[in-house]
């Protein structure tokens, strides 16, 4: 492999770019419509407002499956938060989108190790991740998020069943969004669309 041949792979594509714009533009007016439920929902009913709340990483998991490439999740959630600095999340909204995105990324990422470094033995294994893996990615993300609400908890708010019911809801969401947007894909494939 040459150094041109090196340096070819390492580049994003032109259509890879243009789907993960699109996908953070979307997912930016889907927040932007959110944002006034999440902004009430925060303040009147915390597990509400972490089900809610969590339909902002519908694309950036949806990023993640159609531009399987460690980054793309995170560019849309980076994107997104961006658009959403107009909201009363502010700066806060990019962190709050990019580190599930981040972490989903990252089980991700050894998933797709841990697959090819067994697919040398089984010639036969499709080049995606397994579903066990998608969901453990997801719930990662999810997990991520919950610890990450904890800081911003009024403290005496805070009791242990809240948290605990706040970890669950975060991860059973982002789990039940990581497989609607996994069939999502399969629909998008099936009809010829990606």
């Amino acid at each position: 492999m040459n150094s041109q041949t090196s340096h070819a792979s390492t580049r994003w594509s032109s259509s890879a770019l243009l789907r993960l714009g699109a996908l953070a533009a979307l997912n930016a007016v889907v927040a932007l419509a959110l944002a006034p439920a999440t902004t009430v929902l925060a303040a009147v009913n915390p597990p509400a407002y972490a089900a809610v709340a969590s339909l902002t990483m519908m694309l950036p998991m949806l990023a993640a499956l159609l531009v399987p490439r460690f980054g793309s999740a995170t560019i849309v959630a980076f994107c997104t938060g961006i658009f959403l600095m107009v909201t009363p999340l502010g700066a806060i909204a990019v962190v709050a989108l990019c580190g599930p995105a981040l972490v989903l990324e990252l089980v991700l990422l050894i998933g797709r190790f841990l697959r090819r470094r067994h697919r040398a033995e089984v010639a036969a294994a499709p080049p995606d991740v397994s579903w066990a893996t998608w969901l453990l990615a997801c719930a990662a993300g999810g997990t991520a998020i919950a610890a990450m609400s904890l800081l911003v908890l009024a403290p005496g708010a805070a009791t242990p069943e809240l948290v605990a019911l706040l970890f669950a809801i975060r991860v059973l969401t982002y789990a039940a969004i990581g497989a609607l947007m996994r069939r999502l894909r399969a629909q998008l494939r099936s009809a010829g669309l990606v």
